[in-house]
């Protein structure tokens, strides 16, 4: 049923004076005056945009408090409101009052309210380009039209602003409203999982605008990693996936994606050795997806450019929607269109990072990618420091690995173990989290990552640490099946070595954190040099 902007703006009034739920929802989601513009003809006032601003107003006032028809009369005595006017607003209360919109319709309605307003400013786009392109100035024609869309996109996208400042001696108010918020809808406060419970417990989520990047060595799994994140985000969470591959090309996209989806051997796949059973289930589960949110896959090595990546997204956006998680597979391989003359290939790719991040922010999607880091280049690079002078991990950082370090919200690195089939993920920047060090099984025959024990993490944590020498223990200790057992002290624990057995490590660097703590990491964990 297609409505009608009198009738969108008549049922969010009604829900929002008689349900404080869908006041919160429709703050949350920056409902303003601007979504509120109807006139009946021969007006010169919206009375629905009035109505809206004293629900507003009398919202903050009363500390959450909805207006009724008293608190209307009062109001309209109060401001000493004309009888014209008067009359018109107590009319138009007498219909939202009598309308009924259903609670749960009202997500549809604001998205609806949105949608026209988003309209609006691209018509008034339009309008103002005139002159510019009656002059010739496609530039200034192209930046106008470009500001408006970024309005209309922060619009439509559901951004939560946050309290910008306070007064924690004046806090308990918002303290206990933004708890209370929090608790009831959490599903408005939360980002993309990432299927990994360990790591998401400790986090929102993948939130809009952040880059999250998974550090690991050639063929360490990143792939795997990005893939199964993404597929986590589109099947579990219902979430529209724009997957660039800046080194695979489409088939082998594809058949990673099915083996996954389906549990199927890869090697199967790729050698065209499968059943007619196994085809038809292929081909049954893929039509089946077609009604859910998109997994779009783009292929393209040629032009592996933030510039490509803004177009795409405004493809997509024109077409079946915005992406909800943008997935760079991998960041490494990034460039730029326009490059500096002489620029370095990771001066160019620090650039294309920045780019990504400007993306991420316009669009307010989280962006998902992954990195390179290479073990023996730093290591003959830490050798020619004089003795007990060592680089950080910026210092060390090259391939845009600076920049990437500063722009990201999360790094985590995979340190993989391909003989037993696990990889063992570390925190290195974790904005407003942190997790300790924890193995994950990584079964290459299907590109799957699956989740252990605790038992078993710990059984595999104790055997890492003494395959690496990192641990004096020389067996496991016995566990009766329901203790969890005590795992060795590993390099990646806090206060293992001092600072003087660690400048005698030669596999161990110093990692300046965010929080001024300082962590032993193995130095494969850094990037590729170049």
């Amino acid at each position: 049923m297609k409505l009608d902007q009198r009738t969108l703006e008549i049922m969010c009034l009604s829900a929002i004076t008689k349900s404080t739920r869908c006041m919160d929802k429709a703050l949350l989601r920056n409902l303003s005056l601007d979504h509120f513009v109807f006139q009946e003809q021969n007006e010169k006032l919206s009375y629905t945009k009035s109505l809206f601003a004293l629900i507003q107003q009398y919202w903050e006032e009363s500390k959450g408090s909805l207006v009724t028809s008293f608190v209307l009369e009062s109001k309209l005595n109060e401001h000493k409101v004309k009888e014209i006017d008067r009359r018109k607003l107590v009319s138009l209360w007498d219909e939202i009052e009598n309308s009924d919109c259903d609670e749960n319709d009202f997500f549809e309605v604001i998205s609806q309210l949105k949608k026209f307003a988003g309209l609006r400013n691209l018509t008034i786009a339009f309008e103002e380009t005139n002159e510019y392109l009656s002059e010739g100035n496609l530039k200034k024609t192209i930046e106008t039209i470009q500001d408006k869309i970024d309005i209309i996109q922060a619009d439509i996208t559901d951004s939560f602003n946050d309290k910008q400042n306070f007064d924690v001696s004046d806090s308990a108010d918002f303290f206990k409203n933004e708890y209370q918020k929090r608790l009831t809808q959490p599903e408005l406060y939360k980002g993309i999982e990432c299927g990994i419970s360990n790591i998401d417990s400790k986090t929102f989520g993948w939130m809009p605008g952040q880059i999250i990047v998974f550090l690991a060595p050639s063929s360490g799994g990143k792939s795997v990693m990005l893939l199964n994140s993404a597929l986590h985000a589109n099947k579990v969470c219902k979430k529209k996936v724009l997957y660039l591959s800046f080194e695979m090309n489409s088939w082998l996209c594809l058949l990673r994606h099915v083996s996954l989806s389906f549990e199927i051997p890869y090697d199967q796949i790729k050698g065209t050795d499968l059943s007619p059973d196994e085809m038809k289930t292929i081909y049954d589960g893929l039509k089946s997806q077609e009604d859910g949110p998109y997994f779009e896959y783009d292929v393209n090595m040629e032009d592996p450019t933030p510039e490509y990546i803004d177009q795409k997204i405004r493809e997509l956006i024109a077409s079946k929607g915005k992406p909800d998680l943008l997935v760079v597979d991998y960041i490494g391989n990034m460039t730029v269109r326009k490059a500096t003359a002489g620029a370095k290939d990771w001066e160019n790719q620090s650039q294309a990072v920045k780019g990504l991040f400007l993306l991420a922010k316009r669009y307010n999607i989280p962006v998902l990618t992954a990195q390179q880091i290479n073990r023996d280049t730093i290591r003959d690079s830490r050798k020619s420091k004089d003795e007990k002078k060592f680089m950080s991990y910026d210092q060390a950082a090259a391939s845009g690995g600076q920049n990437l370090m500063h722009l990201c919200t999360y790094a985590i690195a995979m340190e993989p173990n391909r003989e037993h089939g696990y990889c063992i993920l570390h925190p290195v920047k974790m904005r407003d989290a942190w997790f300790n060090p924890f193995p994950i099984r990584m079964n290459r025959e299907f590109n799957k990552v699956t989740e252990l024990e605790e038992e078993e993490q710990q059984q595999i944590l104790a055997l890492h640490g003494v395959a690496t020498g990192n641990t004096t223990v020389k067996e496991l200790p016995k566990t009766d099946g329901k203790t969890p057992i005590k795992r060795p002290a590993s390099a990646f624990d806090d206060n293992v070595f001092d600072k003087d057995q660690v400048e005698e490590e030669d596999d161990y660097t110093p990692v300046n954190l965010d929080d001024d703590r300082e962590l032993q990491v193995p130095d494969w964990m850094l990037f590729e040099q170049h």
